[in-house]
């Protein structure tokens, strides 16, 4: 599962620029939609509670489960940047994100480079392929549909759904998403090898469940409307990079 999230969020991590403007956010944020889901490692349960506005503007992740060092809030905002919350401290760290996307593809890139002159075998490791299966079910009162996903660790059961709001910013960091992914996603000879196949990369998909050798890894227990709204108020603004010059 970890490769997996690597190669899905890599071009949108590699690198993290901090840039603090309180014109960023605005001083309410009304959420429409309030999803529930359950990871489960090898370290045991985590729960995560996800807040989306319906068009996509915002998206806020509260981890809720384990000791105080792992509880975590992140906003993202449609300008492009996350935001690191600490509600005991009354902070927010903003981190400029589209800044990074391109010194993100650059060492991309390289990467990629770096892999063409390995050996043929170690080319393998970084494959995978994408399969849509054709199955379908019903996940908290929406449709889902079942993709394959298969790389040098094994086979992966992914389910999404098909959402009534936009999820992306979770997958992308904040980043959103870019036309050419959306295209990616519509070919079915891209799926090989492909991360931006997975469905999740296109806006209005949830990953809702996962499943690999018999256990569920990603469990998603609700999807609810809420009224749920985040005040900027009291808080003060961590700009890194300029106590860092």
């Amino acid at each position: 599962m970890n490769k997996i999230l690597f190669l899905l969020f890599s071009s949108s991590l590699i690198c993290l620029c901090f840039f603090g403007q309180t014109s960023l956010l605005p001083a309410t944020i009304q959420f429409e939609r309030k999803v529930v889901q359950q990871n489960n490692g090898e370290k045991g349960k985590a729960t995560t509670t996800y807040y989306f506005t319906v068009n996509g503007d915002y998206a806020m992740a509260k981890r809720e489960s384990g000791g105080e060092d792992e509880k975590a809030t992140i906003l993202y905002s449609k300008e492009g940047t996350m935001c690191m919350i600490d509600e005991k401290e009354k902070t927010i760290m903003v981190m400029n994100m589209p800044k990074m996307i391109g010194e993100g593809a650059q060492m991309g890139k390289e990467l990629a480079e770096k892999i063409k002159k390995q050996s043929p075998k170690k080319q393998d490791d970084f494959k995978m392929t994408v399969t849509k299966t054709g199955n379908t079910k019903t996940i908290c009162g929406y449709p889902a549909y079942e993709y394959k996903i298969k790389n040098e660790n094994g086979q992966y059961s992914c389910w999404y759904i098909k959402a009534d709001f936009n999820p992306i910013k979770i997958y992308t960091a904040g980043a959103g998403n870019s036309a050419t992914a959306a295209a990616m996603q519509n070919k079915e000879e891209s799926l090989k090898n492909n991360p931006m196949a997975i469905p999740v990369l296109n806006q209005n998909y949830l990953w809702a469940e996962m499943e690999a050798g018999g256990k569920k890894g990603l469990e998603t227990i609700s999807i609810t409307a809420t009224t749920f709204s985040f005040s900027t108020d009291g808080y003060s603004v961590r700009d890194i990079l300029k106590n860092r010059q």
